[in-house]
């Protein structure tokens, strides 16, 4: 009898790590990384597609709104190097707001032969501000942007994807309720005001 019992609760305990296995690994801090393929259409009209990563940690919103119990820790961008090489570059996020949110890239593209991507982070609890960085003899260097600069369509996936995303299911996605105008366009201002709605 107490070997039945036994073997009950361990197949109890069984199904119900199995269940949760993400959720607790999530508020352990072991995220892992979330990884997915995206076309993404350049401005002169070229498509490519690159690797996407989103480094998870531990934290992030309640536990009402953040089931998983984590949040991004780091951004990346892996594509291939227009040279002709076939050496892959890799783009990471550096900077995080004071809730340690990493900034996020909303535009890749190419500028003068190489790449370059636009990100926002907020720095205050009413402010956003947008960075630029361009991949220059070998390594990425923020170019420091004028107040005023050229608008862009935001052409990187808003959300995390999995898998693969076209350019259909990335339109689609962007265009979902919930995303500012911040995000679904850079510019023309370098400071924006967080939260400003189309």
């Amino acid at each position: 009898m107490k070997h039945t019992k036994g073997m009950v609760v361990l197949l109890v305990s069984i199904l119900i790590l199995g269940v949760t296995s993400m959720n607790v690994f999530g508020f352990l801090g072991f995220g892992g990384t979330e990884k997915w393929k995206e076309e993404v259409k350049l401005s002169d009209g070229r498509i490519i597609v690159v690797e996407r990563q989103t480094v998870m940690a531990r934290g992030g919103d309640e536990w009402a709104s953040n089931r998983g119990g984590t949040k991004p820790k780091e951004h990346r961008i892996l594509l291939e190097n227009p040279d002709g090489s076939g050496k892959i570059i890799e783009w990471r996020s550096t900077k995080s707001d004071d809730r340690t949110y990493p900034e996020k890239p909303l535009v890749l593209d190419m500028e003068s032969g190489q790449p370059i991507v636009f990100t926002i982070v907020a720095t205050s609890n009413t402010t956003e501000m947008y960075s630029k960085y361009a991949y220059r003899n070998g390594a990425w260097i923020e170019e420091a942007l004028p107040d005023e600069f050229e608008k862009r369509t935001t052409n990187l996936n808003l959300k995390i994807g999995r898998d693969f995303i076209d350019l259909e299911t990335k339109r689609k996605n962007n265009s979902k309720p919930g995303y500012s105008i911040n995000l679904r366009e850079v510019g023309p201002n370098r400071k924006v005001a967080m939260h400003r709605r189309r």
